[in-house]
């Protein structure tokens, strides 16, 4: 029976709905499994099955999952990519992604029915130099030794590697903003 349960908490690597329909089925089948094939086989038909089935299930609900469910989805791996190249040092790509962070995030506004003016991409570049500004204060400034020891020195470069790019990131989100508001009037001035 402890290879049932086990079986049974490795069903949970598929997705619920098909979990539901047929989780109790595959466990039977593979209670029958075991007591036909023995333990050796039936586990692994039973991996191999899983290996090849859960990630199909999961990419086939994923096709069928509607717009946002999409890029909530896509937001999260971004992020967890952008978060890994940030922290091994990929800060090129790092950055790359976190503008794809930020288009993604967008793009989920819109399916909601928000939508930003053109003319707000000055907020975005604003606040990007704002913060910027008060990063390179906190961080320039001539502190004394006994704080700057205080403060753990990878923690601080993650702090200020994080706050730079994105500040980065809004500055460059509000130029591609600005430049296709003013592409965008410039087409409207010449169709008149």
């Amino acid at each position: 029976m402890r290879s049932v349960r086990a079986y049974r908490a490795l069903t949970r690597l598929y997705p619920p709905r098909f979990r539901r329909e047929y989780g109790d089925a595959m466990v039977q089948l593979f209670q029958d499994r075991l007591r036909h094939d023995g333990s050796r086989r039936a586990w692994s038909n039973a991996l191999r099955d899983l290996t090849i089935s859960a990630p199909y299930e999961h990419w086939e609900g994923f096709m069928h999952a509607t717009t946002h469910t999409k890029l909530v989805a896509a937001v999260a791996v971004t992020s967890a990519a952008a978060v890994v190249f940030l922290l091994v040092g990929g800060a090129i790509l790092g950055l790359g992604l976190l503008v794809l962070l930020a288009w993604e995030l967008y793009a989920i506004l819109q399916t909601r029915g928000h939508h930003l003016s053109g003319r707000s991409w000055w907020r975005f570049a604003a606040s990007g130099i704002a913060l910027f500004a008060i990063l390179f204060v906190i961080f320039a400034m001539p502190w004394p030794s006994a704080w700057r020891s205080s403060i753990d020195g990878e923690l601080a470069w993650f702090i200020g590697m994080l706050g730079f790019s994105t500040s980065l990131v809004l500055v460059v989100i509000g130029a591609f903003l600005g430049f296709a508001h003013w592409i965008t009037r410039r087409s409207h001035h010449t169709a008149i």
